[in-house]
């Protein structure tokens, strides 16, 4: 795979740039809590796709947005946890050890099912036009 540069720099400035517009909202929203949205803003999911389709196809394209939506399952389930470990353990740091190395996993078992039930509902589309 050859490295480019214009590519990774594209990435690098839209990314960087939407995750920098969510640090300033969540500096200004006097609601911490709804605040907490903005951080799960999908920035880099958005520069990533953008990107995939822009140099790539459009199928390259879907197969990060299918990655990025079990990742945001694996999100969900890593916030879950961090507040479930920081309010029973009262230990910050542990608490997100624990609660990223569940997001690796729950991401990567989101992601099968998520492919698994994709791939049925392509045989089943496949069967009906074969009759």
């Amino acid at each position: 795979m050859k490295l480019d540069f214009k590519d990774l720099a594209l990435r690098f400035i839209f990314g960087g740039a939407a995750v920098a517009a969510c640090y300033i909202i969540l500096q200004i929203i006097p609601s911490k809590s709804f605040a907490g949205d903005f951080a799960a803003f999908p920035a880099v999911m958005a520069a990533a796709v953008i990107m995939a389709g822009h140099f790539g196809t459009s199928e390259q394209a879907s197969d990060i947005a299918l990655g990025a939506s079990a990742g945001m399952i694996g999100c969900t389930i890593c916030v879950f946890t961090a507040a479930f470990c920081m309010e029973h353990l009262n230990r910050w740091g542990l608490s997100i050890i624990i609660a990223l190395i569940i997001w690796f996993f729950s991401s990567y078992f989101a992601t099968r099912l998520i492919q698994g039930f994709l791939g049925k509902m392509k045989e089943k589309r496949q069967q009906k036009t074969h009759y």
